[in-house]
């Protein structure tokens, strides 16, 4: 009976992920990119490379190159912003640990494209990256949500 109850359980934790999963922006929806209300069209980034294929892996990774430089310009802004402030910088320096962790992710499925030989493999590295930047720029967008003072 026991067991009963924690399948339920957590069948309903599963259920309750893939509705929040569902409603999570796709790599498609435009995120905040700018601090202090600026919007970017960072989204754009990933449009311009998504379709690339194998064969076009030159393109795709200097546009990845393009997305990490964006990435990063976002993580300085936000660093001078951090500076800036004087109090309540828990939840900032909370949310600001993701936006970090994002970009190691990034950074991380970059070298996983590099070292794909077969299409399948390139195919695979190629989705990692997308969703390594939608990670990133969700951050980034919680980052812009934050209260600072």
């Amino acid at each position: 009976m026991h067991s009963k109850l924690l399948m339920r359980q957590a069948a309903l934790l599963l259920g309750l992920a893939a509705v929040a999963f569902a409603d999570t922006p796709g790599p498609d929806a435009h995120a905040v990119a700018g601090v202090d209300g600026a919007q970017q069209p960072t989204d754009q980034l990933w449009a311009d490379i998504k379709g690339d294929n194998y064969d076009q892996r030159v393109h795709f990774s200097k546009g990845v190159d393009r997305m990490l430089a964006k990435l990063d310009e976002q993580i300085r802004a936000l660093k001078a912003k951090r500076a800036a402030m004087t109090t309540d910088t828990s939840d900032w320096d909370f949310n600001m640990k993701e936006v970090d962790d994002s970009r190691v992710l990034l950074t991380g499925t970059m070298s996983d494209l590099a070292q794909a030989t077969t299409p399948e493999t390139w195919a695979d590295a190629k989705g990692k990256i997308g969703d390594a930047w939608k990670r990133s720029q969700i951050a980034v967008d919680k980052m812009n949500q934050t209260r600072t003072t």
